[in-house]
């Protein structure tokens, strides 16, 4: 093949590479950025961190941009494109959100499609279904109305209040202040004496627990045979009320009979039973002495009427003759059949 022929082969295959490594560019090219696209706005609380260009996204997936941003009063409003192809429920949501306050935000679509209406293009997310996270200079205008708040600039009147009151609550304070402040010192000079007392009252209490342990057998008994004696005591206690009302009673009684035989009774007592007693109780060995001297009554008479010839006492019981048969009746037969008659 002629040399002529060689080269014009190789400026054609190098023509046709850069042909085809240009189309696969161009294709690329195209498919990353979809042609067909819907445009869809939302009213937002403001637009901090938001710009043009930026990505629309949801669940963190990319699938739009950001248009443009135009001021509407106290809110914006957010133009964005979205690849078509996906739904959106109407009630979707629009959040900015970022992963710090200085960083760039996206906006996010929150809310999946599955039935219902869907969000058409042109339509405008509601303002109350838009949210943002607060910025930096919100955060220090915040901070900034709360200064202004507590002291505004007129602040001389503030200071001159808090002053005021506060010399008006610490009058008449003076010694519960030194009081306070001595109490203080004293902890601070000592502060191992409340450590010292609770030790005490652990030592204290230890042969309590000691004793407590080494008897906890008989705890343990009282304890399992409380319920019986409880159930005893109720049944008692009928009985403790009627004596208390016997008690009542005789009280009652014996104030009665102090009401009305006192005045004699007591100048008796006082007087010859006083005497007797007290000469019973110096005598007792004396009197202990004669009575035992003196023989049995019982033995004494049952030894007498043993004895043939002894001494006896004969008794018959009354009588009374009756006039029918002119019998004799005893008289503890007749008292007899009287009662019976009355019966």
């Amino acid at each position: 093949m002629p040399a002529t022929s060689r080269l014009t082969v190789k400026v054609l295959a190098v023509v046709c590479a850069a042909a085809v490594v240009g189309g696969a560019g161009v294709a690329v090219a195209t498919t990353g950025e979809p042609a067909d696209r819907s445009t869809f706005c939302a009213l937002m609380p403001d637009a901090v961190g938001l710009y043009t260009g930026n990505p629309v996204t949801q669940m963190g997936y990319q699938v739009g941009r950001v248009e443009g941003i135009e001021p509407q009063g106290d809110h914006v409003q957010v133009t964005f494109s979205l690849a078509s192809g996906r739904s959106y429920p109407q009630d979707v949501r629009a959040v900015t959100r970022s992963k710090s306050l200085l960083a760039d935000r996206s906006l996010e679509l929150v809310g999946n499609y599955a039935t219902g209406p869907e969000l058409e293009p042109a339509e405008c997310i509601p303002l109350e279904h838009s949210h943002t996270p607060k910025s930096i200079s919100e955060i220090a205008g915040s901070a900034a109305d709360f200064i202004d708040a507590i002291a505004p600039d007129d602040g001389q009147e503030n200071v001159r209040g808090t002053v005021v009151g506060l010399e008006t609550a610490l009058r008449g304070q003076g010694e519960n202040a030194a009081d306070m402040m001595r109490h203080a010192a004293a902890a601070a000079a000592d502060p191992d004496k409340l450590v010292a007392d609770i030790g005490s009252s652990i030592a204290n209490m230890a042969p309590l627990t000691d004793e407590a342990l080494r008897r906890w057998s008989s705890i343990r008994s009282i304890v399992e045979q409380m319920p019986a004696v409880v159930a005893a005591g109720i049944d008692l206690w009928p009985g403790v009320i009627e004596v208390c009302e016997g008690i009542g009673w005789l009280v009652a009684t014996l104030n009665d009979i102090q009401q009305n035989y006192g005045a004699d009774i007591w100048p008796f007592v006082h007087g010859p039973a006083t005497d007797a007693l007290k000469l019973a109780a110096t005598r007792s060995t004396d009197i202990a002495g004669l009575i035992s001297t003196i023989p049995s009554v019982a033995p004494f008479l049952a030894q007498q009427t043993a004895r043939d010839g002894a001494l006896s006492i004969a008794y018959q019981p009354p009588t009374v003759a009756t006039t029918a048969t002119g019998a004799e009746v005893p008289m503890g037969r007749l008292l007899d059949l009287v009662l019976a008659g009355r019966k």
